[in-house]
């Protein structure tokens, strides 16, 4: 019997963010996709597992929904020696884990990764990933040579909708583009959204347009809360 719902593993980083001038702090990697999970429902069993702890400088710009950012994602490493049962397992920033030799313990359940800018190390673990999130400013390869180092499925968001393949099958989403939004998370809140309609929805194609309309959903209740906390400092 699975003991969790979905397990973490991956990059948890400290993230400095700046909207214009102003600064906040805030969890990001594994904290954006448990925060997503949480908040779309809180009765998931959601077990965290960082290999890797590092910090990030992140630069919104709301009016043209962008954001850009830098980081140190491995200050701190850690081994994970201990799996647990779980019927999904998602791997925050395959590329850019110094350690992969847990994924070979995974012995149950659906594995899902994600893949940040940078150095591709560890392509060779593709080969044990069902489904690949990835954005259109990380692909760094043509996504139909992509998917043939992928055990299962790629699917290649960006803010005008997706395309997700399995080398043999293949579709598109659309949505709607959201304006004057803060997107810090988009992609994370997306591979959450998607993971928790996965769990009890077959079908591929309804589970990626959830993950569209769930992550529209989340930014804008982001968006909503951060106007109302400024709205009350302003008293």
């Amino acid at each position: 019997m699975n003991r969790y719902d979905i397990t973490l593993f991956g990059h948890i980083t400290m993230d400095r963010i700046f909207v214009d001038f102003n600064e906040s702090a805030s969890i990001g990697a594994m904290g954006n996709v448990w925060d997503a999970l949480i908040s779309t429902d809180s009765t998931l069993s959601i077990d965290l597992k960082p290999t890797a702890i590092g910090q990030a400088i992140v630069l919104v710009d709301k009016k043209n929904t962008q954001r850009v950012g830098r980081g140190q994602l491995n200050l701190k490493v850690n081994e994970i020696t201990n799996i647990s049962r779980s019927r999904w397992s998602h791997i925050m920033y395959l590329n850019q884990l110094k350690d992969v030799s847990f994924i070979k313990d995974i012995k149950n359940g659906i594995i899902s990764a994600d893949i940040s800018p940078g150095q591709m190390n560890n392509l060779d673990m593709l080969k044990h990933v069902d489904y690949l999130f990835i954005s259109d400013e990380e692909l760094f390869m043509d996504v139909h040579e992509l998917v043939k180092l992928v055990k299962g499925w790629v699917i290649l968001h960006y803010p005008e909708g997706s395309y997700s393949t399995n080398g043999k099958d293949s579709f598109k989403c659309s949505t709607n583009v959201l304006e004057n939004v803060d997107v810090l998370g988009a992609g994370d809140f997306f591979a959450a959204s998607f993971m928790y309609k996965k769990l009890t929805e077959k079908d591929i194609k309804k589970c990626v347009e959830y993950a569209h309309s769930n992550t529209s959903k989340l930014l804008c209740d982001k968006e909503s809360s951060q106007m109302l906390k400024e709205k009350n400092n302003e008293k």
